[in-house]
């Protein structure tokens, strides 16, 4: 990793540190990561076992989305709770289109990642959306890899701390 993305990888863990409102430094820290790999968009998605679904806590260029928590590469993240990688969607056929259908973004690449807390429980997970230069590389894996390691502790606190971030019943926006 070169010295740049290191600095500004510390620099991220300390906003999430020192943080005081956690939504805001979730969302900054997000923001940074973007920039660190260098990605279209970032996507956190919520896992509530109650329902099997997901939502998104975080997302770009969206409000509110809840998807199925068995189906596409999320499903396979959450079931296996491993990293994936797919460095061409069309070619993958874990990829859940309708999601892109639906929003009319063009997903090209995608790296999702399982968000694992205390005890090992499921938080959600986070994707990283159409790298700007290329595939994903291992480095880019680290780094995301050792991101949803910061953001996990916080956005754990935060959803325990506020029951109102839970998935509602509400179905307007499920894919």
């Amino acid at each position: 990793m070169d010295k740049e993305k290191l600095k500004k990888l510390i620099a991220l863990s300390n906003i999430l540190l020192e943080a005081t409102d956690l939504h805001k430094a979730i969302k900054l820290a997000t923001q940074k990561i973007k920039e660190i790999i260098e990605v279209d968009r970032v996507t956190i998605f919520i896992y509530s076992q109650k329902t099997n679904r997901l939502w998104t806590y975080l997302a770009d260029g969206l409000e509110k989305l809840i998807i199925p928590a068995d189906k596409g590469i999320v499903g396979y993240v959450i079931k296996n709770r491993t990293i994936k990688k797919v460095n061409d969607t069309s070619k993958e056929p874990l990829f859940y289109k309708e999601v892109d259908e639906m929003t009319g973004y063009h997903t090209k690449n995608i790296l999702t990642l399982p968000l694992i807390g205390n005890d090992n429980k499921l938080i959600g997970v986070i994707q990283l959306l159409n790298k700007k230069n290329g595939d994903f590389t291992p480095k880019d894996i680290n780094i995301a890899h050792l991101f949803s390691q910061y953001i996990t502790p916080p956005l754990e606190m935060l959803l325990q701390s506020h029951s109102s971030l839970q998935i509602g019943d509400n179905d307007d926006y499920i894919v």
